[in-house]
């Protein structure tokens, strides 16, 4: 037993905790606070975080993950809270007495006490500190070009709320500021630094939590002997593999659920178009990792990494258009909509256009990519329901053309092409023609171009009210 104390002691905490692989960024990201570009989705998280001085209370986990490209460090935090508050709104103030994210970076492992400080509360105050042997300015220190966004940015205050859920704080920290102590600059692929990533704050169920678990008896954060470890690397962050993922679900969860995400004897099916009450990778991942408590479904014993793959595909076969990176020119998409394809004639996005179609503003959260495709460029043996497209005749000579909105034995409620709705009584009609192609023209494969019809489809891909998950 002796011996093993000494061992432990001989080696830091942070040797605990596994490194992690800060993968390049595939795309933009564009700071919103709202993580919902393809590029967060696929980045790997840290993992659980660590509640080094825990004594009662809730352990609210948080997602985080971290990215990079020649310019800039980026890191998220989506933390789980039920009690949000924050009123410190002085640059450099004490912001950890709020609600509260932190990255401690050291960029030079040999030195490991060189390190800087980014604390971020839940409206968007900053404090930065840089504890270096080189710095001889103030306690805290002003870094260049430093980019962030929180749930609740700009706000005077954050109150607690029976509405809260979490909150996230989305940073991009440019690399130039590490200059002094890292090896390369931009790094280089196995380029180790040292850091760790924090939370604290709050009123109500304060906890500190840390990735990188911090070596008693110290009960700070600042302690860059317990930092983890990161590794760059140039590989891009990409999804899960979704197709190893479906023969991980059907190894071990078709005991209850069905083949292939559908209904099990026990349990419901998970690619149905249905709503769920966990639907981000992370509720997923918790309640495949963790099961869920008074029900049925148990905690996993995979591996984390398969989790995620089971996760990937679950998410796969739920996925629809916003979820995925859409290929072509959005903008182009959005020209050739509202010209040269005549969409916005028939269709509305976001209040304007058309209303003979249907509104297209949350499409991209309705419906599948492939399915937006095939609208396009595949014609439907029947209208769809609603949109049933009649030609009447009225007897005084006048016509009408649009579909068919309501009908009886005695008239009929027709909205015109002319974007008109018209109360029609079937004695004064002539003749009533029900069409038996829709609307809905199926050419665009050959009306447009091939840049032209995958920039459509990327701006249709675009038209969602919710983030992606």
């Amino acid at each position: 037993m002796w011996i093993l104390v000494v061992l432990a002691a001989a080696f830091p905490l942070a040797a605990q905790v596994s490194p992690y692989r800060i993968e390049r960024a595939p795309s933009r990201i564009t700071l919103d606070a709202r993580l919902d570009e393809p590029a967060w989705r696929d980045a790997t998280p840290v993992g659980d975080f660590i509640f080094n001085w825990f004594e009662s209370g809730d352990r609210e986990q948080t997602d985080a993950r971290m990215l990079w490209d020649d310019d800039n460090l980026y890191v998220s935090w989506r933390c789980q809270d039920r009690h949000i508050s924050a009123q410190v709104t002085e640059r450099h103030g004490p912001v950890s007495r709020d609600d509260c994210v932190e990255i401690f970076i050291s960029p030079n492992p040999a030195k490991v006490r060189n390190y800087y400080t980014f604390e971020i509360n839940v409206i968007g105050t900053m404090l930065n500190r840089c504890r270096t042997d080189w710095w001889t300015g103030p306690p805290t220190w002003e870094p260049e070009g430093v980019q962030y966004r929180t749930t609740y940015h700009g706000r005077a205050r954050k109150d607690e709320s029976s509405d809260d859920r979490e909150w996230i704080v989305e940073l991009a920290i440019p690399l130039r500021n590490f200059a002094r102590d890292a090896a390369h600059m931009p790094p280089r692929d196995g380029d180790e630094w040292r850091l760790n990533l924090q939370r604290t704050g709050g009123i109500t169920n304060r906890q500190n939590s840390t990735w990188a678990p911090i070596a008693p008896p110290s009960k700070s954060f600042h302690t860059p002997e317990s930092f983890g470890r990161v590794i760059f690397s140039t590989q891009v962050a990409a999804a899960p593999n979704a197709e190893a993922g479906r023969k991980l679900y059907n190894a071990n969860c078709t005991a209850c659920h069905g083949l292939d995400g559908a209904a099990g004897d026990r349990a419901p099916a998970l690619g149905a178009q249905r709503r769920y009450l966990r639907r981000t990778e992370a509720e997923l991942f918790d309640a495949i990792k963790a099961g869920i408590a008074g029900t049925l479904m148990p905690a996993s014993p995979l591996p984390d990494s398969q989790v995620r793959e089971i996760v990937g595909y679950i998410r796969s076969i739920r996925a629809t258009a916003i979820d995925f990176a859409a290929p072509g020119d959005a903008a182009l998409g959005r020209e050739v909509f509202a010209g040269k394809g005549n969409c916005a004639a028939c269709h509305m996005i976001g209040g304007r256009g058309g209303i003979i179609g249907p509104d297209l503003s949350n499409i991209a959260a309705e419906r599948k990519y492939e399915d937006l495709r095939a609208a396009l460029t595949v014609a439907k043996p029947v209208p769809p329901r609603g949109f049933q497209p009649v030609r009447v005749t009225l007897r005084d000579g006048r016509r009408v053309r649009g579909v068919i909105k309501n009908e009886n034995n005695f008239s009929l409620q027709v909205l015109g092409t002319d974007d008109k709705l018209h109360l029609i009584d079937r004695s004064q009609a002539a003749s009533v023609e029900y069409e038996k192609q829709s609307l809905m023209p199926a050419d665009y494969g050959k009306k447009l171009t091939p840049a032209e019809l995958t920039g459509v489809l990327a701006y249709l891909s675009t038209q969602s009210r919710r983030r992606a998950e």
